[in-house]
Order: structure tokens, then C-alpha cells, then sequence
């Protein structure tokens, strides 16, 4: 039976919503999309296959945090047998764990990695059992954008022909199941339990400019427990992060052009409560494996439902009561507005394209790497369905900001998924909510003038 082997290899008496089921799709060699919540137990869905199955499994992960946090984890419960490779390495440490390709039973690497010819010949004769696509939303948010390799995933799965495909993610828009598909070419079943977190209350405020945002936000941190602060932007990262840092708290940073060893750093930093805040662009969050992260704030909107329930699905992990908070002034539609249509690859875009005229070099790169797998009709088709989608994502997140009905039903229904039941502490339209009170501690120290310090010396 299978909780014979979830007892043996795991040591847990039952499964969590939906995990039976997708492992049990999984072993019929059926291709499994699983949309789970946040902290429901993911990646286990592949792992106790693996260890029945005895054949190696290969997970293509978007993010390096992501891969370290599951070998991390893995290696923690005894597992020797695993490798990962990404750009954060030294040259010593990526060639031990090339050598251990051979012997590793999970092997986790990003899509661009495996697509590089000499990469691929690393794996290419491997007995691989199971591809997990982990985090598959990214294949529709990433995959027609700034992450083309994403798109590109059919390439791996056509190699491993005899592999079960399992797809794995916390949001699934209602597209996701079509991209998958359409960029396979296979079918899957579906497992979906629910994107709603019920101990995730929430609130939304809108203000007349970003200094109101500040007045209101500084003290609000003195009780907010660990928090994250999402803003749209480094420049707005690195100015709010000196704001709450004058105002007395340790605070880390958290944004793309940050090194591997920066990044790893405040990671490190705000999982064991050295600094009880961090202030991200959307980089940070996925693979931080914290459970008791109070208050996500989102100093701006998010771009889009899909990422706005990535984000806030953070919070309360160890399913305590938490809270989602996200602000507004009305210079911000221009400001999502820039981040989602400047610099896309439109129609016409590839148009330029395929006359062979001048493109800028990102754009170009783009639809280059696209057009080794799709024709330039379907790329007209692609970007076409892209455009739109940001513009549904759009809207319906300034919706948001003036809604008057509630906030949870309205963003769970853009993923085709009706509330069934409202949790006590639901959202601020039809609720009295109570908002956290955990303290975080004012660590800064006011810095002593040199009468001070000579006097500290005598003490």
C-alpha cells in the first residue's frame, strides 16, 4: 500500500489534500498537473515516486534559491544521492556535482542549463523516470517573456520519451493547463485541492501618494512579525529599505542584481530572525523555506492575480494566522502599467523579425531562441494571447484597489475557483479583522558621540 511507503520513506502516517492522488497518477506513468497551496507538501508528490520507482528523477527548477532550499532539504532527511548545478557555484563545487550525475536519484537544474548542447549530453543517456516541472506557472508567466528556455521544455520531455511528466504549483491560471500542453504536446490530468489560504487575512488601502504609504507603513512594522515588503523596483527597494532602517529596524534587500552570496546572505538572515524584515522586488520568496512569516505588504500592486497569490502565499506556512496587505496611489497604474508593456515582444516584433530588420537585442534574443521550436505563425499566435493576458491581469488587479465586495471570492474567481466558505478573519469588506501584534524589536542603535565612547571605555 501506498502509505506503507509514505511510513517507510517519510515516516508520516497520512497524506496531505491531494498528494495521494497525484502520486498515484504518478506511478500509472500518467502526466499529473498539481496545483497544491503553498506549504501543502509539493514536493514529496515526486519524491516518494522516485524512491519507488528506484529510477532517477530530473526537476527543472526557475530559481536558485529554489534548488538549494530542496537539496538542503533532501540532504537534511539522509539523501546522499542528489546533484544540482546553477551559476551560483564555484567551479569546484559544480564539478563534484557533475561527477555525481551518474548516482544522484534527484537532479535539479534551471531550463537554460539543460538546453545548452554541452550541458545536455551530461543527461541525455540517463534513465530518467520522472520530469517535474516545479513551480509550472512560470512556464506561462516566463516561458513567452524574458525566460524564453521555459518554452522550450518540450525539447527535454521529447528526449526522455519514457518519462511521466509531473508539473507542480501553488497558482495555475486557467491557461496554464493549455500552455502546458501546447508547449508538450501531451496531455495531463489534473489534481487541484485549492489556491485559497484561509489563515491569510486580507486588507488593501489606498492613499494619495507614496509618503501617505510611508506614514502608514513605518509604524505598522513595530507589530507586523516577520514581514516581507514587496515594491516594484530596486531604486524603490533600496530607498524604502533606508527609510525603515532610519526608522529602527534591521532590514535586509532583496532584488535581481544582487550576487548569489548577497542573496544567500540576507536569506539566511531573515529565516533565522536576524532581521525581522526585507524589503523584495518579486525575486524574492520562492524557495524561502520560512513557516512563520506574518505580513506580506505590497508597497505597489502586483502585475498580476497569478503573482499577487504567489506572494502573499508566503505568510503562515506553520498555518498560524497572518495577514496580506497591499497599497495604492494613483501614480501606480502608471507604474504597473511601464513594468507590464514596456519592452514586450509584440506581432510586430516578430514581423521585424522575419523580414530580417533591425530589433533590439533582448527582443531579438527572444524570439531567436522561440523560433528553434515554434514557426513564426505560432509566435504571432503566442505573443498575440501574451499581450492580452497581461491586460486581464492588469485589470483585474486595479479592480482590486476600489473593490467593495470580498477580496479573497473576487481574486480566487480569476482562477476559476469559487469560495465555498469564508474564514473568520476573511478580508477588511466583510470582516473584523485583528491585526497582528508581534513585536519587532528596534535593533538600530543611535551612534554614540565621542564623550560617550570615552566614557564606554571606562565602564
Amino acid at each position: 500500500m501506498l502509505q506503507d511507503s509514505l511510513k517507510e520513506w517519510f515516516g508520516f502516517d497520512t497524506f496531505k489534500p491531494g498528494q495521494e492522488e497525484i502520486i498515484n497518477h504518478v506511478l500509472n506513468h500518467t502526466n499529473t498537473l498539481g496545483i497544491l497551496p503553498t506549504g501543502s507538501g509539493k514536493s514529496l508528490c515526486y519524491q516518494l515516486p522516485t524512491y519507488i520507482n528506484q529510477q532517477p528523477t530530473l526537476i527543472i527548477s526557475p530559481l536558485i534559491s529554489l534548488m538549494d532550499d530542496q537539496v538542503m532539504q533532501l540532504k537534511l532527511h539522509g539523501e546522499r544521492h542528489v546533484c544540482c548545478i546553477h551559476s551560483g557555484m564555484d567551479e569546484n563545487e559544480r564539478t563534484q556535482n557533475i561527477q555525481q550525475i551518474n548516482q544522484s536519484r534527484f537532479i535539479f537544474l534551471s531550463p537554460e542549463f539543460l538546453l545548452q548542447k554541452h550541458n545536455f549530453k551530461l543527461f541525455q543517456h540517463l534513465n530518467i523516470g520522472l520530469i517535474v516541472l516545479d513551480e509550472a506557472h512560470c512556464l506561462s508567466e516566463w516561458g513567452y517573456d524574458f525566460r524564453p528556455h521555459y518554452a522550450l521544455v518540450g525539447k527535454i520531455v521529447n528526449h526522455f520519451k519514457k518519462a511521466t511528466v509531473l508539473a507542480l504549483t501553488a497558482t495555475a491560471p486557467s491557461y496554464l493547463t493549455e500552455d502546458l500542453e501546447h508547449m508538450l504536446d501531451q496531455s495531463f490530468h489534473i489534481v487541484k485541492t485549492t489556491m485559497n489560504r484561509n489563515n491569510i487575512a486580507l486588507a488593501h488601502k489606498n492613499f494619495a501618494n507614496d509618503d501617505e504609504k510611508l506614514a502608514w507603513l513605518l509604524p505598522k512594522l513595530t507589530h507586523s512579525g516577520s514581514t516581507i515588503i514587496y515594491v516594484s523596483s530596486k531604486k524603490m527597494c533600496l530607498y524604502l529599505a533606508q527609510q525603515i532602517y532610519n526608522y529602527g529596524f534591521l532590514t535586509g534587500i532583496y532584488h535581481g542584481d544582487l550576487s548569489y552570496q548577497e542573496r544567500h546572505t540576507v536569506q539566511h538572515q531573515f529565516i533565522n530572525n536576524e532581521i525581522p524584515i526585507i524589503v523584495a522586488t518579486s525575486a524574492f520568496g520562492m524557495g524561502i523555506n520560512k513557516k512563520d512569516i506574518r505580513t506580506i505588504i505590497h508597497f505597489h500592486l502586483s502585475t498580476s492575480p497569478s503573482n499577487y497569490m504567489q506572494e502573499i502565499g508566503r505568510a503562515g506556512r506553520d498555518g498560524a494566522q497572518s495577514q496580506a496587505i497591499s497599497l495604492y496611489q494613483p501614480d501606480d497604474s502608471y507604474l504597473l502599467e511601464t513594468l507590464l508593456f514596456t519592452d514586450i515582444v509584440t506581432t510586430e516584433d516578430v514581423t521585424a523579425f522575419e523580414l530580417g530588420e533591425f530589433l533590439p537585442p533582448d527582443k531579438n534574443e527572444i524570439i531567436k531562441t522561440l523560433h528553434s521550436y515554434y514557426s513564426i505563425t505560432q509566435l504571432h499566435h503566442i505573443f498575440k494571447t501574451a499581450y492580452k493576458r497581461k491586460q486581464l491581469g492588469y485589470i483585474r488587479m486595479l479592480g482590486y484597489k476600489n473593490l467593495d465586495q470580498c477580496r479573497r471570492a473576487y481574486m480566487i474567481e480569476f482562477f476559476n475557483e469559487n469560495l465555498l466558505e469564508k474564514p473568520e478573519q476573511c478580508c477588511d469588506n466583510d470582516s473584523e479583522l485583528i491585526e497582528i501584534n508581534i513585536l519587532n524589536r528596534k535593533k538600530v542603535k543611535r551612534k554614540m558621540n565621542f564623550n560617550e565612547k570615552i566614557q564606554n571605555l571606562f565602564k
